[in-house]
Formats: C-alpha cells, structure tokens, sequence
C-alpha cells in the first residue's frame, strides 16, 4: 500500500506504536489528541488493511530501552503493528510531533 492511500492519523497511530508499544484506544486519543471515534474508525482501517493487530496475550511488555521493559497487565483491548505494519513503517520517511515519553517520565 501506497502512503498517500493512509490518512495522516493512520500514520500517527502506526508511529506512535511503533515507537511506544502496544497501545489501546483511549491512549491513543490522549497522546495523539484525537477524537475517539476517528481512532477507532482509523483503527479497523488499519486492521483491515493488514498493518494492525489485537493483542492477545494477557501482559503487555513495553521496552525502555535494548536491556529494560515494562511489563503491564491488559485491561483494554491493546493494538500492535503486525510483520506488514512494521515492514511498511520502515520504508516510511517521514516522522511527527508527537511526544512519545510515558506520562510517569514527563516532569
């Protein structure tokens, strides 16, 4: 798929978990300020087309950095990118303001 067929709030949710982990809904409209509804629709696009995926597993892992992750019970349906998500968002050039430091480190 071409990136001018993804809106630009496609790309930001594909960003965003890429960088940040695995993510559900309601963190996506906070971090990323968009209406929940637009995220969801954006979110089963994407799902739709290949590049996201639910999580199934009961714990999440976050990565801190190579050696350190987090590791966080799922009490919302989380989303990741799958192989054609993470395949596409390496050919992606292109990268947005958007502030990928966890709320505990933002001081």
């Amino acid at each position: 798929m071409n990136t001018n067929q993804l809106t630009e709030i496609e790309l930001k949710v594909m960003y965003y978990v890429l960088h940040s982990g695995p993510a559900f809904i309601k963190k996506l409209s906070v971090r990323l300020n968009e209406d929940i509804e637009i995220l969801r629709n954006s979110i089963k696009n994407l799902q739709s087309i290949g590049y996201l995926e639910r999580v199934t597993k009961t714990l999440v892992d976050y990565r801190i950095d190579r050696r350190n992750k987090v590791t966080k019970h799922r009490n919302h349906t989380y989303y990741d990118l799958t192989r054609e998500g993470r395949l596409f968002m390496r050919k992606f050039e292109g990268s947005f303001a958007i502030n990928l430091k966890p709320p505990y480190k933002q001081v």
